[in-house]
């Protein structure tokens, strides 16, 4: 399976772990994947989902410079989760710049509002 359905299950597991009631551990989460989902590249959804948790005050703080009048805090939640995605794996991939910042614009387009897709690629563009 491609790698932009394993970053849209990354996508899906992070926004599940950023439930307020939810005391899942990330295997947890992602295991409940493995059963409806067993063609996915877990090795990329491991790496990209612990990689943001691990990493995440540090990503905050690579995107914070590039919000202009915005704080992590006020973004939707499903636009912070595409924008610390994306960063871990630009800080942290050989996958060019190029298709991250594209998948990242997808996912927006999927499950953010209608025009946010814009503000994650100028935020983006701005990091790589």
């Amino acid at each position: 399976m491609s790698r932009k359905e394993s970053r849209k299950q990354s996508f899906q597991t992070l926004f599940q772990l950023e439930m307020k009631d939810t005391e899942l551990t990330i295997n947890e989460a992602i295991n409940f994947i493995k059963d409806d989902e067993p063609d996915l590249d877990f090795e990329f959804i491991h790496w990209l989902v612990t990689g943001v948790k691990d990493h995440e005050p540090v990503l905050d703080d690579t995107i914070k410079p590039y919000l202009k009048d915005w704080s992590l805090q006020r973004l939707l939640k499903t636009d912070r989760i595409i924008l610390r995605m994306a960063t871990f794996e630009l800080l942290h991939s050989d996958t060019p710049p190029k298709v991250i910042i594209n998948e990242a614009v997808e996912l927006a387009k999927q499950f953010s509002d209608d025009e946010h897709y814009k503000f994650i690629n100028g935020v983006l563009s701005n990091i790589k």
